[in-house]
């Protein structure tokens, strides 16, 4: 494995790491943060819904902030604006410890104030990616990439568990801060903004609208993972009652999370020796259907084992499917609209939390079992006519 670090020289440039881990630490407090909320909205109401509405209400920011992200990169240092979105999550963090976080309500406001913030940093970081990158190269980075986000998403459970077991949410709030000051420090090794910073009156930066116009492939895949996004995370909002009727408490909630962690961070390594080279869609697909039976499974499962051996292979699908549905974004873009077009992938991939409510909401309606029945079959209807109506997506 160190022989095929060495033959791709990016993975051994100081500013390549630096961008990858200074956005990989934010990602671990923003992993544990969502932990945080999950457990407290349960543990506060008791309720699969106040689970789904208080991870639901930082969706509503995303769908300015990832626009503004990419605004943003056009005019300004994207570096910069790394490190004041790293510095803005921090100090929300560091405002929660002086706080009454045990009303529901305030942790309904809390999580309006954090979810503005990822919006802007998952954009300008995922242009700056593209920017500083060959295409070519993007197969094998997204893999890295995902291998150390995966990573802390495997342990970050592990931690959590152990934390709020023998301390407090105080110390998780505590263990979240600290990983954004590593991101903070790491901006200062990133590589150069490369991004060209659009000029008053410029005509060389195009419209979102012609971007979905023109880019039928962007236009499908904003759609498609709009859907998997919104009604395809159900899971993650009945796993505290799942933990409750295993009878596994927070511990076992935080082996849970970190179960399907582990699997994305296998299937990550995976994806690195075996490539997504030729067709993103069918991966894309492959990957989908490989969560969706996990989850079916999962559902019926009243065994504690067996349900983490569900989770870890969800978890391997999981990870191909963030690969390949980051690739087919990556491949479209052009010199004057990579912002853009990744601000869309950003807001895709970010109104998972909108999913979250829905999932609240179905549940609470009739039970957990339906809930995540619905989640795993939402999403083929859209694929078939997207597949159907569309040659240029049949070709990715």
């Amino acid at each position: 494995m160190i022989n095929y670090f060495k033959s791709n020289s990016f993975f051994v440039s100081k500013s390549f790491q630096s961008l990858i881990f200074s956005k990989a630490f934010a990602q671990y407090s923003l992993h544990i943060r969502v932990l945080i909320f999950s457990w407290l909205a349960y543990e506060i109401t008791q309720k699969d819904i106040w689970v789904g509405i208080v991870l639901g209400a930082g969706s509503s920011p995303i769908f300015i902030t990832s626009f503004l992200g990419s605004f943003l990169s056009e005019k300004y240092n994207i570096n910069k604006l790394l490190f004041t979105s790293y510095l803005l999550f921090f100090l929300t963090l560091v405002l929660m410890l002086f706080v009454d976080y045990d009303n529901i309500y305030i942790l309904l406001i809390l999580s309006i104030t954090f979810g503005a913030i990822p919006g802007i940093w998952q954009t300008v970081f995922q242009t700056i990616l593209v920017n500083t990158n060959s295409k070519k190269d993007l197969s094998k980075i997204n893999s890295y990439y995902y291998l150390i986000i995966f990573f802390g998403e495997m342990m970050n459970p592990i931690i959590f568990a152990y934390l709020i077991a023998s301390f407090s949410i105080r110390y998780v709030i505590i263990f979240a801060s600290i990983y954004l000051i590593f991101s903070m420090f790491l901006v200062l090794f990133h590589p150069k903004d490369l991004q060209e910073k659009r000029k008053k009156n410029s005509s060389k930066y195009v419209s979102y609208y012609f971007i979905l116009k023109n880019k039928p492939v962007v236009f499908w895949a904003v759609i498609i993972a709009s859907i998997q996004s919104i009604f395809g995370v159900t899971l993650f909002v009945v796993l505290p009652q799942y933990a409750n009727l295993l009878d596994v408490g927070a511990t076992g909630f935080g082996v849970m999370n970190a179960s399907v962690g582990a699997g994305m961070f296998f299937g990550s390594l995976l994806s690195i020796f075996t490539g997504v080279y030729k067709s993103r869609i069918t991966i894309w697909i492959l990957s989908s259907m490989g969560w969706d039976i996990g989850q079916l499974i999962f559902a019926f499962s009243e065994n504690y084992f067996f349900s983490i051996i569900c989770l870890f292979i969800m978890g391997i699908s999981g990870a191909y499917w963030m690969v390949a549905a980051t690739l087919v974004f990556q491949d479209q873009t052009e010199k004057f609209d990579r912002n853009k077009i990744m601000g869309l992938f950003s807001l895709v991939l970010s109104i998972f939390f909108i999913g979250w409510f829905v999932g609240g909401v179905i549940s609470d309606l009739s039970n957990a079992k339906i809930a995540i029945i619905i989640s795993a079959v939402s999403s083929y209807p859209i694929f078939i006519i997207g597949l159907l109506y569309s040659k240029k997506l049949r070709e990715v």
